[in-house]
């Protein structure tokens, strides 16, 4: 753990971190509190005072840059050390700048090179072994060994502190890293797994729904074909109740195995949900509505539509609620509204987009309209609950029922978030 090889290790900040300004600002305080208490013995005696404080200054203009140049530091540092032992003095006038220095020793093994940090280790182990081994064979065996402690305390301890806490760091960087991938695995696992069950899906909807749906739409074409030699050999009217009625289950045939179609490909698809791939779109509403309009002409509803000719820039979520809801408000309104006029508005806010359809719930003599084809495909309310799921599923809201402030027609109106959080 000592000597093992290290990676960089980042600051993050200023070019100048205000922290190392103010551990500057800090240290050279606390040097100069220290002068005025310790008096000439801590200034070196007969040291002028300006000798005495410059080596601080150095040192504590070095701290300044400890972690953006840390080699610079520690060398300007070593320096002035070296240079205030080689003038002499005793320990007094050495005691303020190692303390300083003792910091820039642990800001360069901390924020420094690799390379830094080895060399560190090696010089400050060298240079306490160098230092208890002249002490002893100069002068007294128990002072080399007393000196040896001290050094170390001073040059060993800040490195091996740094060292210590940068394997730590490393670690953890190693760590988040190794979960970061672990994360990414996960994700891998978790979309090979969506895409193999939206591949089964698929699979089956083109094996047996859209099979159904295929024979529905060949099955009625024959059928028209038949009633329409039959009407032109018999001279029948145009207009049969039950030609309509398979004229209609015809076209919802061939239109459900569209989007049957289309919804195959989607599961195929491995772009996921985000897939734009064919999507219904706010500014496809107006063709929506003409697609509805033969059948509502025959059964006698006037389509008017207040729609915007281009929309605001939305969630692709919301642009295909919105479509979907308008779809299924117009299917109703062909199932289950009397004769009369409907209403399709759609209005876009600041934050929201607002869309109604109202309709006729009787006809203006009281009489109810016969609908052949809603006597065949009655339904059971899960359209509303589809499209209130829908509205709640993007953060909007959802009302359906008798208008209130028009008696006798039925409003369907949803308000969508024109963004979505994700």
């Amino acid at each position: 753990m000592w000597f093992r090889p290290f990676t960089n290790t980042p600051v993050r900040g200023l070019p100048l971190p205000l922290r190392d300004l103010r551990l500057a600002v800090g240290f050279l305080a606390g040097c100069l509190i220290l002068y005025v208490l310790g008096g000439p013995r801590v200034m070196g005696g007969n040291l002028p005072a300006w000798q005495a404080v410059l080596p601080v200054l150095v040192l504590c203009g070095a701290t300044a840059f400890r972690s953006t140049m840390p080699l610079t530091a520690v060398a300007v540092g070593t320096l002035t050390v070296g240079v205030q032992i080689a003038a002499g003095g005793g320990l007094g006038p050495l005691l303020v700048p190692l303390l300083v220095y003792t910091d820039l020793l642990y800001a360069a093994a901390l924020y420094g090179a690799p390379w830094l940090c080895q060399v560190l280790q090696f010089g400050t182990i060298a240079a306490t072994l160098a230092t208890t081994v002249v002490l002893v064979l100069i002068r007294d065996r128990s002072e080399g060994v007393t000196v040896g402690v001290l050094v170390a305390l001073v040059l060993v301890s800040p490195v091996w502190t740094a060292v210590l806490i940068r394997n730590h760091k490393e670690r953890a960087d190693a760590e988040r890293q190794r979960a970061a991938q672990i994360d990414r695995l996960a994700e891998l696992d978790r979309k090979t797994v969506l895409q193999t069950e939206r591949t089964r899906m698929a699979r089956e909807l083109h094996d047996l729904v859209a099979n159904h749906l295929s024979a529905i739409a060949i099955h009625s074409s024959a059928v028209l074909s038949l009633t329409e030699a039959q009407r032109e050999k018999d001279g029948t009217a145009a207009d049969d109740p039950v030609r309509e009625a398979l004229s209609v289950i015809r076209e919802n045939s061939v239109q459900g195995l569209a989007e049957m179609r289309r919804m195959v490909v989607l599961l195929r698809s491995d772009r996921g949900e985000a897939d734009d791939w064919d999507r219904p779109q706010l500014n496809a509403l107006a063709a929506l509505v003409e697609q509805a309009r033969p059948a509502a002409d025959a059964a006698a509803l006037t389509l008017h539509t207040d729609i915007p000719e281009t929309f605001p820039e939305v969630s692709s979520v919301i642009e295909v609620t919105a479509y979907r809801i308008v779809q299924e408000a117009l299917t109703n309104v062909l199932k289950h509204a009397s004769a009369g006029q409907v209403r399709i508005h759609c209005e876009t806010g600041p934050e929201q987009l607002t869309i109604s359809v109202d309709s006729p719930l009787a006809r203006p003599d009281g009489r109810a309209r016969q609908r052949p084809v809603a006597r065949l495909t009655t339904g059971a309310g899960a359209g509303l609950a589809g499209m209130s799921e829908r509205a709640a599923l993007v953060g909007g809201t959802f009302d359906a029922g008798p208008d209130a402030r028009a008696p006798g027609r039925w409003r369907v109106r949803a308000v969508l978030p024109l963004s979505q959080d994700p």
